[in-house]
């Protein structure tokens, strides 16, 4: 896997616990803050809110890829960031979903192809992470549970709206109300992940199919993302006139140009970089 350069939140000097590098229109986002095992607490919380604010904002970027050191992914939030012997533990989750779930939209809304790359355990808030992503790679030794249930909590960070749309309502539930772990092969069979990889192959597949969505037609891809996220709202009438708006628009620009050409002349397609071309013009 070729190095990239690394491109840290400046700060005190001590060690951020999320890492941002980026290198050819490709951002890697990764949880590392080994004293806590990535648990989600103020620190990492900003940390991680900053980042996303520095992918939204560099219009170069067209893939972000969301991972973690260490032996998880991420289990949720701290316990010591939650616990109720600690005045104030109510104002402290506030503030903290305040910000973080507005810059979730932020980079659900973004023309940027999200990746997630997960292992270990994968718990509570770590799964509203996961399912931010558009694709998700798992290692074969990940284990999920979405354990509000267990401490008496409700769910934050998209649960109740990610989980309904990606598996149904009655498995949603399920999953929400026993707060029972499982594997990656159930989070593959229910839906949740669209592949796995041995753990130590996972960094390598999810650069590789980072790098392969870089090299597609950006304006194609994001108003595919759009398309879909809008069609969970739209009626199909409404739905079919986006789309036929949509690919008429890419019919107009480069990338559908260079597709077409490409496939005439049987070669790979080279496409431009420029996000804004073709479909993604369309809004």
């Amino acid at each position: 896997m070729k190095p990239l350069a690394d491109h840290t939140s400046p700060g005190s000097g001590a060690a951020s616990p999320v890492r941002l590098a980026i290198d050819d229109g490709i951002a890697i986002l990764t949880l590392d803050d080994p004293m806590s095992r990535n648990a989600i607490d103020a620190s990492s919380g900003a940390a991680l809110i900053d980042a996303i604010d520095r992918v939204v904002a560099d219009a170069r970027l067209r893939v972000l890829l969301l991972r973690a050191e260490g032996p998880m992914f991420c289990p949720g939030a701290s316990m010591a960031f939650l616990a109720p012997d600690r005045p104030g533990m109510d104002a402290r989750i506030d503030a903290l979903l305040g910000r973080l779930n507005r810059a979730l939209v932020r980079l659900a809304e973004s023309p940027v192809v999200v990746v997630a790359a997960v292992h270990g355990a994968v718990a509570g808030g770590g799964l509203g992470l996961m399912n931010l992503a558009d694709l998700v790679l798992a290692a074969d030794d990940t284990r999920f549970n979405l354990a509000y249930a267990g401490i008496g909590a409700t769910p934050d960070l998209g649960a109740t709206w990610h989980l309904p749309r990606l598996i149904g309502e009655r498995r949603a539930l399920e999953l929400l109300l026993l707060s029972a772990p499982f594997d990656a092969h159930r989070a593959l069979e229910i839906g949740l992940v669209n592949a796995i990889h041995p753990r130590a192959g996972l960094d390598e597949a999810a650069i590789g199919l980072a790098r392969r969505l870089r090299a597609g037609p950006a304006g194609a891809q994001a108003a595919m993302k759009r398309l879909v996220q809008a069609a969970r709202s739209t009626a199909l009438a409404d739905q079919l006139e986006a789309e036929r708006e949509t690919i008429v628009a890419a019919a107009r620009g480069p990338e559908f140009a260079e597709g077409v050409r490409a496939f005439l002349d049987r070669r790979p397609p080279r496409f431009p970089d420029d996000h804004r071309s073709g479909a993604s013009a369309a809004r």
